[in-house]
Protein backbone atom coordinates (compact mmCIF):
# COMPACT_ATOMS: atom_id res chain seq x y z
CA UNK A 1 0.00 0.00 0.00
CA UNK A 2 1.27 3.49 -0.83
CA UNK A 3 2.21 5.40 2.36
CA UNK A 4 -0.06 8.33 1.59
CA UNK A 5 -2.91 5.98 0.68
CA UNK A 6 -2.46 4.10 3.94
CA UNK A 7 -2.37 7.30 5.96
CA UNK A 8 -5.50 8.58 4.28
CA UNK A 9 -7.29 5.29 4.82
CA UNK A 10 -6.33 5.17 8.49
CA UNK A 11 -7.33 8.77 9.09
CA UNK A 12 -10.70 8.49 7.38
CA UNK A 13 -11.40 5.11 9.02
CA UNK A 14 -10.84 6.59 12.45
CA UNK A 15 -13.13 9.51 11.65
CA UNK A 16 -15.90 7.33 10.25
CA UNK A 17 -15.67 4.98 13.20
CA UNK A 18 -16.51 7.81 15.59
CA UNK A 19 -19.05 9.76 13.58
CA UNK A 20 -22.63 8.51 14.19
CA UNK A 21 -24.64 7.26 11.26
CA UNK A 22 -27.25 9.81 10.21
CA UNK A 23 -30.74 9.10 11.55
CA UNK A 24 -29.49 5.97 13.33
CA UNK A 25 -31.46 4.58 16.23
CA UNK A 26 -29.76 4.83 19.63
CA UNK A 27 -27.71 1.79 20.44
CA UNK A 28 -28.55 -0.06 23.61
CA UNK A 29 -26.14 0.44 26.49
CA UNK A 30 -22.96 -1.59 26.36
CA UNK A 31 -23.96 -2.81 29.81
CA UNK A 32 -27.15 -4.41 28.43
CA UNK A 33 -26.91 -8.05 27.46
CA UNK A 34 -28.39 -9.03 24.08
CA UNK A 35 -32.09 -9.83 24.05
CA UNK A 36 -33.10 -13.46 24.58
CA UNK A 37 -36.38 -14.95 23.39
CA UNK A 38 -38.15 -16.57 26.34
CA UNK A 39 -41.20 -18.17 24.75
CA UNK A 40 -40.51 -20.87 22.14
CA UNK A 41 -44.01 -21.20 20.72
CA UNK A 42 -44.09 -21.84 16.93
CA UNK A 43 -47.83 -21.32 16.47
CA UNK A 44 -48.10 -18.52 13.90
CA UNK A 45 -51.13 -17.13 15.73
CA UNK A 46 -49.36 -16.94 19.10
CA UNK A 47 -49.72 -13.73 21.08
CA UNK A 48 -47.67 -13.75 24.27
CA UNK A 49 -48.38 -10.68 26.35
CA UNK A 50 -47.87 -8.77 29.60
CA UNK A 51 -44.81 -10.52 31.09
CA UNK A 52 -43.78 -9.94 34.69
CA UNK A 53 -40.45 -11.08 36.15
CA UNK A 54 -39.08 -11.83 39.64
CA UNK A 55 -35.80 -13.08 41.08
CA UNK A 56 -35.64 -15.72 43.82
CA UNK A 57 -33.81 -14.07 46.75
CA UNK A 58 -32.44 -17.38 48.00
CA UNK A 59 -30.76 -18.73 44.85
CA UNK A 60 -30.95 -16.06 42.10
CA UNK A 61 -33.24 -18.06 39.82
CA UNK A 62 -35.40 -15.93 37.51
CA UNK A 63 -39.09 -16.51 36.81
CA UNK A 64 -41.34 -14.90 34.21
CA UNK A 65 -45.10 -15.23 34.08
CA UNK A 66 -46.93 -14.29 30.88
CA UNK A 67 -50.21 -14.85 29.06
CA UNK A 68 -50.89 -16.19 25.57
CA UNK A 69 -53.98 -14.25 24.59
CA UNK A 70 -54.47 -16.46 21.55
CA UNK A 71 -53.70 -20.15 21.15
CA UNK A 72 -54.06 -21.97 24.47
CA UNK A 73 -54.95 -18.69 26.30
CA UNK A 74 -53.02 -19.87 29.34
CA UNK A 75 -50.91 -18.08 31.91
CA UNK A 76 -47.50 -19.75 31.97
CA UNK A 77 -44.22 -19.45 33.88
CA UNK A 78 -40.67 -19.75 32.54
CA UNK A 79 -37.55 -20.33 34.66
CA UNK A 80 -33.89 -19.45 34.11
CA UNK A 81 -31.06 -20.86 36.22
CA UNK A 82 -28.24 -19.20 34.24
CA UNK A 83 -29.01 -15.51 34.71
CA UNK A 84 -31.41 -15.34 31.78
CA UNK A 85 -29.22 -16.88 29.07
CA UNK A 86 -31.71 -19.73 28.60
CA UNK A 87 -35.28 -20.46 29.75
CA UNK A 88 -37.46 -23.51 30.28
CA UNK A 89 -41.15 -23.80 31.00
CA UNK A 90 -42.27 -24.16 34.61
CA UNK A 91 -45.01 -26.38 35.93
CA UNK A 92 -48.67 -25.82 35.09
CA UNK A 93 -50.10 -23.36 37.57
CA UNK A 94 -53.65 -23.47 36.13
CA UNK A 95 -55.94 -26.31 37.10
CA UNK A 96 -58.90 -28.05 35.49
CA UNK A 97 -61.38 -26.88 34.40
CA UNK A 98 -60.29 -23.22 34.73
CA UNK A 99 -57.70 -23.16 31.96
CA UNK A 100 -58.58 -19.88 30.24
CA UNK A 101 -56.45 -17.07 31.69
CA UNK A 102 -57.08 -14.45 28.99
CA UNK A 103 -60.80 -14.42 28.34
CA UNK A 104 -61.41 -11.33 26.24
CA UNK A 105 -57.69 -10.39 26.05
CA UNK A 106 -58.30 -7.29 28.12
CA UNK A 107 -55.16 -5.23 28.57
CA UNK A 108 -53.71 -7.07 31.57
CA UNK A 109 -52.44 -7.85 34.00
CA UNK A 110 -53.47 -11.41 33.46
CA UNK A 111 -51.02 -12.59 36.10
CA UNK A 112 -48.61 -11.03 38.60
CA UNK A 113 -45.96 -12.65 40.77
CA UNK A 114 -43.82 -12.01 43.82
CA UNK A 115 -41.26 -13.94 45.89
CA UNK A 116 -41.24 -13.90 49.67
CA UNK A 117 -37.96 -13.58 51.57
CA UNK A 118 -37.82 -17.34 52.10
CA UNK A 119 -38.03 -18.04 48.35
CA UNK A 120 -41.72 -18.95 48.16
CA UNK A 121 -43.18 -17.78 44.86
CA UNK A 122 -46.74 -16.48 44.60
CA UNK A 123 -48.66 -15.92 41.36
CA UNK A 124 -52.12 -14.34 41.12
CA UNK A 125 -54.10 -14.90 37.93
CA UNK A 126 -57.62 -14.98 36.55
CA UNK A 127 -59.12 -18.27 35.38
CA UNK A 128 -62.26 -19.24 33.47
CA UNK A 129 -63.70 -22.35 31.91
CA UNK A 130 -63.83 -22.77 28.16
CA UNK A 131 -67.60 -22.44 27.99
CA UNK A 132 -69.85 -22.02 25.00
CA UNK A 133 -70.99 -18.65 26.25
CA UNK A 134 -70.49 -15.02 25.39
CA UNK A 135 -67.49 -13.44 27.02
CA UNK A 136 -69.60 -11.32 29.36
CA UNK A 137 -71.55 -14.38 30.52
CA UNK A 138 -68.55 -16.53 31.45
CA UNK A 139 -67.65 -16.39 35.17
CA UNK A 140 -64.07 -15.37 35.91
CA UNK A 141 -62.42 -16.45 39.13
CA UNK A 142 -59.30 -15.24 40.93
CA UNK A 143 -56.57 -17.78 41.77
CA UNK A 144 -53.33 -17.75 43.73
CA UNK A 145 -50.65 -20.36 43.11
CA UNK A 146 -47.62 -20.87 45.36
CA UNK A 147 -44.38 -22.70 44.69
CA UNK A 148 -41.41 -23.68 46.84
CA UNK A 149 -39.16 -24.47 43.86
CA UNK A 150 -39.28 -21.32 41.69
CA UNK A 151 -42.29 -22.53 39.72
CA UNK A 152 -41.39 -26.11 38.88
CA UNK A 153 -44.37 -27.35 40.91
CA UNK A 154 -47.43 -25.50 42.18
CA UNK A 155 -50.11 -25.53 44.84
CA UNK A 156 -53.06 -23.61 43.37
CA UNK A 157 -56.05 -22.28 45.31
CA UNK A 158 -59.11 -20.31 44.30
CA UNK A 159 -58.95 -16.94 46.06
CA UNK A 160 -62.34 -15.74 44.85
CA UNK A 161 -65.12 -17.71 43.18
CA UNK A 162 -67.46 -15.66 41.03
CA UNK A 163 -71.08 -16.67 41.78
CA UNK A 164 -72.53 -18.43 38.75
CA UNK A 165 -75.85 -16.59 39.10
CA UNK A 166 -74.24 -13.16 39.39
CA UNK A 167 -74.85 -11.03 36.33
CA UNK A 168 -71.41 -9.52 36.90
CA UNK A 169 -69.64 -12.86 37.37
CA UNK A 170 -67.53 -12.17 34.30
CA UNK A 171 -66.31 -8.86 35.62
CA UNK A 172 -63.33 -10.01 37.71
CA UNK A 173 -59.97 -9.25 36.16
CA UNK A 174 -56.41 -7.92 36.50
CA UNK A 175 -55.27 -9.51 39.79
CA UNK A 176 -52.24 -7.93 41.50
CA UNK A 177 -50.45 -9.64 44.40
CA UNK A 178 -48.34 -8.26 47.27
CA UNK A 179 -46.52 -10.29 49.95
CA UNK A 180 -45.49 -9.15 53.43
CA UNK A 181 -41.66 -9.13 53.36
CA UNK A 182 -41.47 -9.83 57.10
CA UNK A 183 -44.12 -12.55 57.32
CA UNK A 184 -45.14 -14.39 54.16
CA UNK A 185 -48.27 -15.75 55.84
CA UNK A 186 -49.80 -12.40 54.93
CA UNK A 187 -50.61 -12.06 51.24
CA UNK A 188 -52.78 -9.38 49.64
CA UNK A 189 -54.76 -9.15 46.42
CA UNK A 190 -56.23 -6.32 44.42
CA UNK A 191 -58.38 -6.72 41.32
CA UNK A 192 -61.17 -5.13 39.30
CA UNK A 193 -64.67 -6.38 40.10
CA UNK A 194 -67.87 -4.93 38.69
CA UNK A 195 -65.92 -2.04 37.28
CA UNK A 196 -64.22 -0.97 40.51
CA UNK A 197 -61.22 -1.89 42.63
CA UNK A 198 -61.51 -4.44 45.45
CA UNK A 199 -59.08 -5.84 48.02
CA UNK A 200 -58.69 -9.20 49.79
CA UNK A 201 -56.22 -10.53 52.37
CA UNK A 202 -54.78 -13.91 53.36
CA UNK A 203 -53.23 -14.91 56.68
CA UNK A 204 -52.32 -18.48 55.67
CA UNK A 205 -49.80 -17.90 52.91
CA UNK A 206 -52.30 -17.38 50.09
CA UNK A 207 -54.28 -20.58 50.58
CA UNK A 208 -57.49 -18.71 51.42
CA UNK A 209 -58.59 -15.09 51.31
CA UNK A 210 -61.11 -12.83 52.95
CA UNK A 211 -64.17 -11.71 51.03
CA UNK A 212 -63.33 -8.81 48.70
CA UNK A 213 -64.00 -5.33 50.02
CA UNK A 214 -64.07 -2.04 48.10
CA UNK A 215 -60.78 -0.19 47.86
CA UNK A 216 -62.56 2.84 49.31
CA UNK A 217 -65.44 2.88 51.82
CA UNK A 218 -67.64 5.32 49.93
CA UNK A 219 -69.92 5.28 46.93
CA UNK A 220 -67.23 6.94 44.87
CA UNK A 221 -66.05 4.74 42.04
CA UNK A 222 -62.35 3.92 42.07
CA UNK A 223 -59.98 2.14 39.74
CA UNK A 224 -57.87 -0.83 40.76
CA UNK A 225 -55.48 -0.27 43.66
CA UNK A 226 -51.80 -1.11 43.45
CA UNK A 227 -50.36 -2.53 46.66
CA UNK A 228 -47.02 -2.64 48.47
CA UNK A 229 -46.08 -3.94 51.92
CA UNK A 230 -43.29 -2.23 53.86
CA UNK A 231 -40.71 -3.53 56.34
CA UNK A 232 -43.15 -3.19 59.25
CA UNK A 233 -45.96 -5.15 57.57
CA UNK A 234 -48.01 -2.05 56.73
CA UNK A 235 -50.04 -2.41 53.53
CA UNK A 236 -50.06 0.64 51.26
CA UNK A 237 -52.44 1.27 48.35
CA UNK A 238 -52.71 3.88 45.59
CA UNK A 239 -55.57 4.16 43.10
CA UNK A 240 -57.16 6.66 40.68
CA UNK A 241 -60.62 7.75 41.72
CA UNK A 242 -63.60 9.61 40.29
CA UNK A 243 -66.27 8.96 37.70
CA UNK A 244 -65.04 6.84 34.81
CA UNK A 245 -68.14 7.10 32.66
CA UNK A 246 -68.87 10.82 32.91
CA UNK A 247 -70.05 12.52 29.74
CA UNK A 248 -67.70 15.45 30.25
CA UNK A 249 -63.94 15.10 30.86
CA UNK A 250 -63.35 14.59 34.55
CA UNK A 251 -60.07 14.94 36.38
CA UNK A 252 -59.30 11.73 38.29
CA UNK A 253 -56.93 12.25 41.23
CA UNK A 254 -54.82 9.44 42.68
CA UNK A 255 -55.53 8.64 46.33
CA UNK A 256 -53.51 6.82 48.96
CA UNK A 257 -54.53 4.64 51.93
CA UNK A 258 -52.75 2.24 54.29
CA UNK A 259 -53.62 -0.57 56.66
CA UNK A 260 -51.71 -1.43 59.83
CA UNK A 261 -53.88 -4.46 60.72
CA UNK A 262 -53.39 -6.72 57.70
CA UNK A 263 -56.14 -5.18 55.63
CA UNK A 264 -58.93 -5.26 58.19
CA UNK A 265 -59.19 -1.46 58.29
CA UNK A 266 -57.74 1.38 56.25
CA UNK A 267 -56.72 4.98 56.83
CA UNK A 268 -58.76 7.82 55.41
CA UNK A 269 -57.95 8.31 51.72
CA UNK A 270 -55.92 11.35 50.73
CA UNK A 271 -55.00 12.74 47.35
CA UNK A 272 -51.30 12.43 46.51
CA UNK A 273 -51.51 13.25 42.78
CA UNK A 274 -53.98 15.69 41.15
CA UNK A 275 -54.35 13.41 38.13
CA UNK A 276 -55.69 14.13 34.67
CA UNK A 277 -58.62 13.31 32.44
CA UNK A 278 -59.07 11.91 28.96
CA UNK A 279 -58.08 8.54 27.60
CA UNK A 280 -54.93 8.41 29.73
CA UNK A 281 -56.18 8.77 33.28
CA UNK A 282 -53.19 7.55 35.23
CA UNK A 283 -53.37 3.99 33.98
CA UNK A 284 -50.78 1.36 34.83
CA UNK A 285 -49.73 3.03 38.07
CA UNK A 286 -47.33 1.05 40.28
CA UNK A 287 -46.32 1.18 43.94
CA UNK A 288 -43.18 -0.28 45.53
CA UNK A 289 -41.85 -0.32 49.09
CA UNK A 290 -38.20 -0.60 50.09
CA UNK A 291 -38.12 -3.70 52.36
CA UNK A 292 -35.30 -2.22 54.45
CA UNK A 293 -36.22 1.47 54.84
CA UNK A 294 -39.96 1.42 54.21
CA UNK A 295 -39.67 4.22 51.65
CA UNK A 296 -42.51 4.19 49.10
CA UNK A 297 -42.24 4.84 45.37
CA UNK A 298 -45.30 5.59 43.25
CA UNK A 299 -44.81 5.64 39.46
CA UNK A 300 -47.25 6.10 36.60
CA UNK A 301 -47.57 7.61 33.16
CA UNK A 302 -49.67 10.63 32.38
CA UNK A 303 -49.72 14.20 31.22
CA UNK A 304 -48.87 17.42 33.02
CA UNK A 305 -52.23 18.91 32.02
CA UNK A 306 -55.41 18.24 33.94
CA UNK A 307 -57.63 18.28 30.87
CA UNK A 308 -55.49 17.25 27.90
CA UNK A 309 -56.77 16.97 24.37
CA UNK A 310 -56.23 13.85 22.30
CA UNK A 311 -52.68 14.86 21.41
CA UNK A 312 -51.51 13.70 24.81
CA UNK A 313 -47.83 13.89 25.67
CA UNK A 314 -47.37 11.16 28.25
CA UNK A 315 -44.33 11.11 30.53
CA UNK A 316 -43.11 8.70 33.22
CA UNK A 317 -43.54 10.22 36.69
CA UNK A 318 -42.59 9.23 40.21
CA UNK A 319 -43.41 10.46 43.71
CA UNK A 320 -41.61 9.28 46.85
CA UNK A 321 -42.56 9.02 50.51
CA UNK A 322 -39.85 8.45 53.13
CA UNK A 323 -42.21 8.67 56.13
CA UNK A 324 -44.58 5.78 55.54
CA UNK A 325 -47.01 7.64 53.28
CA UNK A 326 -47.60 10.70 55.47
CA UNK A 327 -46.01 13.07 52.97
CA UNK A 328 -45.00 12.71 49.33
CA UNK A 329 -42.38 14.40 47.21
CA UNK A 330 -43.13 16.60 44.24
CA UNK A 331 -43.81 14.87 40.94
CA UNK A 332 -40.55 14.09 39.12
CA UNK A 333 -40.23 13.17 35.44
CA UNK A 334 -38.09 10.08 34.89
CA UNK A 335 -37.75 10.10 31.09
CA UNK A 336 -35.08 12.56 29.98
CA UNK A 337 -36.72 13.53 26.67
CA UNK A 338 -39.67 15.37 28.18
CA UNK A 339 -38.94 18.38 25.96
CA UNK A 340 -39.99 16.34 22.91
CA UNK A 341 -43.62 17.07 22.13
CA UNK A 342 -46.24 14.36 21.58
CA UNK A 343 -43.82 11.55 22.41
CA UNK A 344 -45.53 8.78 24.32
CA UNK A 345 -44.10 6.88 27.28
CA UNK A 346 -46.18 4.04 28.76
CA UNK A 347 -46.43 1.30 31.36
CA UNK A 348 -43.61 1.85 33.86
CA UNK A 349 -42.45 -1.16 35.83
CA UNK A 350 -40.59 -0.59 39.09
CA UNK A 351 -38.22 -2.68 41.23
CA UNK A 352 -36.07 -1.97 44.27
CA UNK A 353 -32.66 -3.59 44.64
CA UNK A 354 -31.54 -4.87 48.06
CA UNK A 355 -29.13 -1.93 48.30
CA UNK A 356 -32.02 0.54 47.94
CA UNK A 357 -31.49 1.50 44.29
CA UNK A 358 -34.81 2.20 42.54
CA UNK A 359 -35.14 0.92 38.95
CA UNK A 360 -37.88 1.90 36.49
CA UNK A 361 -38.40 0.66 32.90
CA UNK A 362 -41.11 1.60 30.40
CA UNK A 363 -42.25 1.43 26.77
CA UNK A 364 -40.97 4.48 24.88
CA UNK A 365 -41.85 5.99 21.47
CA UNK A 366 -38.95 8.46 21.24
CA UNK A 367 -37.30 6.61 18.34
CA UNK A 368 -40.49 5.90 16.40
CA UNK A 369 -40.28 6.96 12.73
CA UNK A 370 -44.00 7.64 12.80
CA UNK A 371 -46.26 8.83 15.61
CA UNK A 372 -48.63 6.63 17.47
CA UNK A 373 -52.24 7.23 16.46
CA UNK A 374 -54.38 8.31 19.36
CA UNK A 375 -58.18 8.10 19.56
CA UNK A 376 -60.47 10.98 18.77
CA UNK A 377 -62.81 9.60 21.38
CA UNK A 378 -62.85 6.81 23.93
CA UNK A 379 -63.53 4.03 21.47
CA UNK A 380 -61.57 1.36 19.60
CA UNK A 381 -59.01 1.10 18.10
CA UNK A 382 -57.50 3.12 20.96
CA UNK A 383 -53.80 3.83 20.52
CA UNK A 384 -52.36 2.03 17.49
CA UNK A 385 -49.24 2.10 15.37
CA UNK A 386 -45.83 3.54 15.96
CA UNK A 387 -42.69 1.81 17.19
CA UNK A 388 -41.51 1.36 20.77
CA UNK A 389 -38.36 0.58 22.67
CA UNK A 390 -37.90 -0.33 26.31
CA UNK A 391 -36.02 2.35 28.25
CA UNK A 392 -34.62 2.32 31.78
CA UNK A 393 -33.48 4.70 34.49
CA UNK A 394 -32.44 4.41 38.13
CA UNK A 395 -32.19 6.50 41.27
CA UNK A 396 -29.66 5.98 44.05
CA UNK A 397 -30.88 8.86 46.24
CA UNK A 398 -34.45 7.77 47.06
CA UNK A 399 -35.97 9.17 43.89
CA UNK A 400 -34.65 12.71 44.10
CA UNK A 401 -32.59 12.42 40.91
CA UNK A 402 -32.63 9.94 38.03
CA UNK A 403 -29.88 8.70 35.77
CA UNK A 404 -29.58 9.23 32.05
CA UNK A 405 -32.05 6.95 30.27
CA UNK A 406 -30.69 3.72 28.78
CA UNK A 407 -32.18 1.94 25.79
CA UNK A 408 -32.71 -1.73 26.72
CA UNK A 409 -34.15 -3.20 23.52
CA UNK A 410 -31.71 -4.27 20.80
CA UNK A 411 -34.20 -3.49 18.04
CA UNK A 412 -37.27 -1.29 17.87
CA UNK A 413 -40.69 -2.97 18.20
CA UNK A 414 -43.31 -2.51 15.47
CA UNK A 415 -46.60 -1.78 17.21
CA UNK A 416 -48.60 -1.77 13.99
CA UNK A 417 -48.78 -5.54 14.43
CA UNK A 418 -49.41 -7.81 17.40
CA UNK A 419 -51.95 -7.55 20.21
CA UNK A 420 -50.49 -4.41 21.78
CA UNK A 421 -53.14 -2.41 19.94
CA UNK A 422 -55.25 -3.29 16.89
CA UNK A 423 -58.50 -3.49 18.89
CA UNK A 424 -56.96 -5.87 21.46
CA UNK A 425 -54.93 -3.43 23.56
CA UNK A 426 -53.18 -6.21 25.46
CA UNK A 427 -50.16 -4.99 27.42
CA UNK A 428 -49.09 -4.33 30.98
CA UNK A 429 -46.19 -2.66 32.79
CA UNK A 430 -42.71 -3.64 31.62
CA UNK A 431 -41.46 -6.57 33.68
CA UNK A 432 -38.49 -5.62 35.86
CA UNK A 433 -36.60 -7.19 38.77
CA UNK A 434 -33.38 -6.13 40.50
CA UNK A 435 -30.37 -7.30 42.45
CA UNK A 436 -27.56 -5.08 43.70
CA UNK A 437 -25.55 -5.45 40.48
CA UNK A 438 -28.08 -6.49 37.83
CA UNK A 439 -31.45 -5.34 36.49
CA UNK A 440 -33.65 -7.82 34.61
CA UNK A 441 -36.27 -6.87 32.01
CA UNK A 442 -39.10 -8.72 30.24
CA UNK A 443 -41.34 -7.33 27.51
CA UNK A 444 -43.63 -8.37 24.64
CA UNK A 445 -42.13 -8.06 21.16
CA UNK A 446 -43.51 -8.40 17.63
CA UNK A 447 -40.17 -8.88 15.80
CA UNK A 448 -41.11 -12.38 14.63
CA UNK A 449 -44.63 -11.40 13.55
CA UNK A 450 -46.19 -9.73 10.53
CA UNK A 451 -49.46 -8.07 9.57
CA UNK A 452 -51.00 -11.46 8.79
CA UNK A 453 -50.11 -13.50 11.87
CA UNK A 454 -49.71 -10.58 14.34
CA UNK A 455 -47.48 -12.84 16.44
CA UNK A 456 -45.89 -11.61 19.67
CA UNK A 457 -43.27 -13.26 21.87
CA UNK A 458 -41.71 -12.56 25.25
CA UNK A 459 -38.14 -11.26 25.29
CA UNK A 460 -35.65 -10.76 28.11
CA UNK A 461 -32.51 -8.71 28.67
CA UNK A 462 -30.36 -7.78 31.63
CA UNK A 463 -28.25 -4.76 32.51
CA UNK A 464 -25.18 -5.22 34.68
CA UNK A 465 -24.24 -2.30 36.89
CA UNK A 466 -20.76 -3.43 37.92
CA UNK A 467 -19.01 -0.63 36.01
CA UNK A 468 -19.45 3.09 35.56
CA UNK A 469 -20.72 2.59 32.03
CA UNK A 470 -23.67 0.64 33.34
CA UNK A 471 -25.37 3.78 34.58
CA UNK A 472 -24.39 6.28 31.89
CA UNK A 473 -23.95 4.40 28.63
CA UNK A 474 -26.90 5.52 26.50
CA UNK A 475 -25.57 6.39 23.08
CA UNK A 476 -27.83 7.84 20.44
CA UNK A 477 -28.19 9.18 16.95
CA UNK A 478 -26.94 12.58 18.03
CA UNK A 479 -23.18 12.86 18.37
CA UNK A 480 -21.85 13.53 21.85
CA UNK A 481 -19.65 16.64 22.18
CA UNK A 482 -16.65 14.54 23.19
CA UNK A 483 -17.16 12.33 20.15
CA UNK A 484 -17.30 15.31 17.83
CA UNK A 485 -14.17 16.73 19.42
CA UNK A 486 -12.36 13.42 19.10
CA UNK A 487 -13.53 13.07 15.52
CA UNK A 488 -12.24 16.53 14.71
CA UNK A 489 -8.92 15.75 16.34
CA UNK A 490 -8.57 12.51 14.42
CA UNK A 491 -9.63 14.19 11.19
CA UNK A 492 -6.88 16.74 11.70
CA UNK A 493 -4.43 13.96 12.49
CA UNK A 494 -5.47 12.08 9.36
CA UNK A 495 -5.04 15.14 7.15
CA UNK A 496 -1.72 15.90 8.79
CA UNK A 497 -0.54 12.36 8.14
CA UNK A 498 -1.48 12.65 4.47
CA UNK A 499 0.30 16.01 4.09
CA UNK A 500 3.38 14.72 5.89
CA UNK A 501 3.49 11.72 3.60
CA UNK A 502 3.26 13.92 0.52
CA UNK A 503 6.10 16.13 1.77
CA UNK A 504 8.30 13.13 2.49
CA UNK A 505 7.64 11.64 -0.93
CA UNK A 506 8.35 14.95 -2.68
CA UNK A 507 11.67 15.30 -0.88
CA UNK A 508 12.62 11.72 -1.55
CA UNK A 509 11.66 11.76 -5.21
CA UNK A 510 14.61 11.89 -7.73
CA UNK A 511 14.96 15.11 -9.74
CA UNK A 512 13.93 15.09 -13.37
CA UNK A 513 16.71 14.78 -15.97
Amino acid sequence: MEPRTGALTIGLSLVLALLPAPHALPAESSAVKAAVQVTNDVDPLRAHSSPQIAVNPTNGELVIVEANVRGDRACTTYISVDDGRSWFRGGDLMQEPYLDCTLGAEYGPYATLEFSEDGTLYVAFVGSEFLDRARDDTPRHIFVARSDDSGRTWETNMAFEAPADDEDAADNRRPVIAVDPTNSDFVYLSWMSKGAGVLAASSDGGRSFSAPTPAIDTDERVYQARLAVDDEGVVHAVYPSGAFDAEEPTVRPVRYRRSTDHGESWSEPKIIEPGSAGFFFNRKHQLAADPDTGSLYFTWYGTTEELPDHEDDNEIFVRTSTDGGDTWSDRITVNDDASSESTQHYDPGIAIAPNGRVDIAWYDFRNSPEPEKLPEEFAPPFNVGGFTDVYYSASTDQGRTWEENVRVTDRIIDRRIGVWSNNVHSHYNVGIASTDDTVYFAWQDSRAGDDVTNSEDIYFASLHRDSETAVTASSGGEARPWAMGAAGLLLGMGVAMVLATLVVRRRAAPSAT
